[in-house]
């Protein structure tokens, strides 16, 4: 059992002020499915994950493992009045038990091997206990003590059964498992053994859910019924589109609404508001059966991230997928984009001119081209569809797969220095594509069949040359069109592959590719990472083979990450490596990759999964954002992109408050700057080096104590040795 403490994220924070070392979840909050009221909240479980509404002070407020929650994936959830205790349990059956604002955590059910599958299905309440039904029997967790109290297994001797739900009346407990219901005596000492429990002669042998409601059992049965609860003297059963609300004395009534797509729970709470989970619409507030508001924290509109690209000031989180770039995961929801202020709007596949499975995105000067792995490429301005290029718009260019007369597979676009744009299409002759700055359309052989014909990310290196990865284990080739794009017979395409001469690649299974500050280009494979430290010379006759990383320790080496698959690579301001791996977190390395500066998992951080699909970041505020296959969050670094030129700079905090102990930083400087920065009087207190365009300052002076109350002057020199006065700072000891 450990403690931790609780902090409160209203959706209101901004990134900007999120501080150096912090994180921040973006998780969809918009598939609610479970309730519970304490005191002046209700809390919502919602897309796996849990928020509340604060009544009395009408904000919405996130919790997740960056505000202290222990895990990801909510399942269940219940609230112990007399205690003031909430209950949280998740989808791996680890425990939170959340009172005055500390978090206790109960890890003995997720640490426990079981045969089987293992899950806790509901959480019902008696005094002091709260009763976990499992599908390995009934649990009892002890509330006061916080600590797991015992085990109910219930059966009979064909074997013991999955409980469903448990609930008590007078000085009985009974509990619905996969084969009925049983009854035993409450205070009995022998629950253990399932002798002691009697089987109810009755017809239906499957109830999901059982509660007492004006002093009778009543279970859900009905195929019909997604679930019942019972509170303030209302029955609710809850059907796909509409609420059966019962009474003691006044019978039925009927909600139904609009809002209503795929209900999931409701309860009505001490004031008679009606809050209802949906899956399509998360939480939703009635009063006097009337719609009052929908609730939910601002977020995209789901968790699943086939890319992410920040561009022009906003962060795009494109939704799409494909199994192993075959079979079409159909999905419809297009593209979530938020902007600096943290408000989200999505782009579903109707806005965006009937494309389905977007996987990437380029934008250039406001106008966002989207890559569908079905319909081409979408076109959007300002939230409005401009156009949709398909063959009989490009002349061609953008072809149909060979089997088919209407699917058109782009997997990734980007934009060259000249305003032009390339795209990769599988599964056709010329899978490489451009539409000129002018709106010519081009396409191009790079000598390989179409059948099979699967391609990845896309690459346009400092020497124009157009790198792509040939997915399914066929590895990389790279274009040179000469830079005169019209004019074919000066061409030249190479593959790339694992023999010596042509690129040495660690493996032919591939997954990404990106270059740095210094032209190199990095290559994550399903052995680790390589590196072309000459590309300008694939074409040339000369070497231009990659090579990986040693990694040395003592007598021993190693290549970097090599038991690794690296999924994607991001270069930060600083032209360091942040690198994510399938099973290992993400990984910040050094600007020559020699030195592991962190390492992120799921064990050590509040990464939400070791399993990391795409990485992006806002280099002016240095926030890395983090996609992951359980969702996005974000972590602010250290680094930033620097200016050519020096002009105003940014320093947060500012000013630095007596309570505030992290990190100072003091960005858009030149790239690679050095910085002092000295007291009124002109005495250096600190001096460092630039991340990129931003320095950090830990508050503290020469003696390492913090420095004294005052205004600091930051200077700033740039390579040639020019120093400009570039910020103050205001401390508060």
């Amino acid at each position: 059992m450990k403690k931790l403490l609780l902090f409160i994220l209203p959706v209101c924070v901004f990134s900007k002020d999120v501080s150096i070392g912090s994180w921040k979840n973006y998780l969809s909050y918009n598939s609610g499915s479970f309730l519970c009221e304490a005191n002046d909240k209700i809390y919502c479980v919602a897309s796996n994950g849990l928020y509340y509404v604060d009544k009395e002070e009408s904000t919405i407020n996130r919790l997740s493992k960056t505000t202290g929650l222990s895990d990801i994936s909510v399942n269940k959830i219940a609230y112990n009045e007399e205690l003031n205790v909430l209950i949280v349990v998740y989808n791996n059956c680890n425990i939170d038990l959340i009172k005055n604002g500390v978090i206790t955590n109960i890890s003995d059910i997720k640490r426990k091997e079981i045969a089987g599958i293992k899950e806790i299905k509901n959480i019902d309440l008696n005094g002091n206990i709260a009763y976990l039904s499992s599908t390995f029997g009934l649990i009892l967790l002890d509330l006061e003590k916080k600590e797991i109290k015992d085990t109910y297994n219930i059966g009979d001797s064909n074997g013991l059964y999955d409980v469903n739900a448990c609930s008590f009346l007078g000085d009985s407990i009974y509990a619905a498992t996969t084969n009925g219901v049983f009854v035993a005596y409450l205070n009995s000492p022998l629950l253990s053994d399932y002798n002691n429990w009697s089987k109810l002669n009755i017809n239906e042998t499957r109830y999901d859910d059982l509660l007492v409601f004006n002093n009778q059992l009543v279970g859900d049965f009905f195929d019909s019924v997604v679930s019942i609860s019972s509170n303030n003297e209302r029955l609710l059963t809850v059907e796909k589109e509409k609420i059966i609300i019962s009474s003691a004395n006044q019978g039925d009534d009927v909600l139904a609404s609009d809002y209503f797509i795929s209900l999931k729970y409701a309860i009505i709470d001490s004031e008679e508001k009606i809050w209802i989970a949906d899956s399509v619409n998360g939480l939703l507030k009635f009063t006097y059966n009337e719609f009052e508001a929908r609730l939910v924290p601002e977020g995209p509109v789901r968790n699943e991230i086939y890319s992410l690209e920040f561009q022009e000031e906003k962060l795009y989180q494109c939704h799409g997928g494909h199994a192993n770039f075959g079979i079409n995961a159909l999905i419809n929801d297009g593209v979530s984009v938020k902007n600096k202020y943290d408000e989200w709007v999505n782009f579903d596949r109707y806005d965006l001119g009937n494309c389905r499975d977007v996987l990437e995105v380029a934008v250039y000067k406001g106008s966002e081209f989207y890559a569908s792995w079905y319909h081409g490429i979408s076109e959007m301005k300002d939230g409005t569809h401009v156009t949709k290029y398909g063959f009989a718009n490009t002349g061609g260019a953008l072809d149909t797969t060979y089997y088919s007369n209407n699917r058109i597979r782009i997997s990734d676009i980007k934009f060259d220095d000249n305003g032009n744009m390339w795209a990769l299409s599988s599964e056709v002759n010329h899978p490489l594509a451009v539409k000129t700055r002018q709106g010519d359309w081009y396409s191009f052989n790079i000598g390989l069949n179409q059948v099979d014909l699967f391609l990845d990310d896309l690459l346009i290196d400092d020497y124009n040359q157009k790198w792509g990865v040939l997915a399914r284990g066929n590895g990389l080739f790279v274009y040179n069109d000469n830079n005169t794009i019209s004019d074919l017979s000066d061409d030249e395409y190479k593959k790339i592959n694992t023999s010596v001469g042509s690129g040495n690649l660690p493996s032919m299974q591939t997954y990404c590719v990106e270059k740095d500050f210094n032209g190199e280009v990095w290559v994550g494979t399903d052995k680790g990472v390589a590196v072309f430290y000459n590309p300008e010379a694939v074409f040339t006759g000369f070497n231009f083979d990659s090579e990986q990383i040693l990694i040395t320790e003592g007598d021993y080496g190693q290549y970097l990450l090599s038991e690794e698959r690296v999924k994607c690579i991001y270069i930060d301001g600083a032209n360091r490596k942040w690198i994510g791996t399938e099973k290992s977190g993400i990984f910040l390395l050094s600007e020559n990759g020699q030195e592991e500066i962190l390492h992120f998992t799921e064990e050590n951080s509040p990464l939400l999964s070791n399993n990391i699909v795409d990485i992006t970041m806002n280099n002016e505020s240095g926030e890395v954002f983090i996609g992951t296959s359980k969702g996005l969050i974000s972590y602010r670094s250290d680094a930033t992109k620097g200016v050519t030129t020096q002009s105003s700079t940014e320093v947060f905090p500012n000013p630095v408050h007596e309570n505030y102990y992290g990190p100072i930083a003091i960005r858009g400087l030149i790239n690679n700057a050095f910085v002092k920065i000295t007291d009124i009087a002109g005495d250096i207190v600190y001096q460092t080096t630039a991340n990129g365009g931003q320095a950090i300052w830990n508050g503290l002076n020469k003696n390492n104590e913090k420095a004294s109350t005052g205004v600091y002057l930051v200077f700033s020199t740039d390579e040639l040795g020019n120093e400009t006065m570039v910020s103050k700072i205001l401390l508060i000891k």
